[in-house]
């Protein structure tokens, strides 16, 4: 082969490997809400953070990526407190007040289709 093919072949392969890691890699497919822990505690200590990652097509995070969410609490505003909403990151932090309950999180991005809706059980103090 020539050295002008060769470069040809090679300069083609690349673009295409650039191509299918942008599609599968980059590209956000879909989302995911990560709450960690999953549940509070009547206790004011308590707290809970809500994570929005982007999925790519493989299933993982997209790389270099990040995307914005807007947090609303729809039900049981009067049991927490929230600590932090950074929606450029899509992070949300809240914390009990110390009593027992249901809170409900609507989470809205524009990587999805309909709103999230995440629930957090706040649950009576262990003993």
């Amino acid at each position: 082969m020539r050295r002008k093919d060769l470069i040809m072949i090679l300069v083609s392969a690349l673009i295409i490997l650039l191509i299918l890691g942008y599609y599968f890699l980059y590209n956000i497919y879909e989302i995911k809400v990560e709450v960690n822990p999953s549940q509070l505690y009547a206790d004011v200590n308590s707290k809970v953070e809500i994570k929005v990652i982007p999925i790519n097509a493989l299933g993982s995070k997209a790389i270099f990526r990040y995307t914005e969410s807007e947090f609303e609490i729809i039900e049981g505003k009067e049991l927490v407190e929230v600590e932090t909403i950074d929606k450029k990151n899509s992070l949300m932090k809240i914390k009990s007040k110390g009593i027992e309950g249901k809170v409900g999180i609507k989470i809205i991005n524009k990587h999805s289709l309909f709103p999230q809706y995440v629930e957090i059980l706040i649950l009576p103090l262990r003993v």
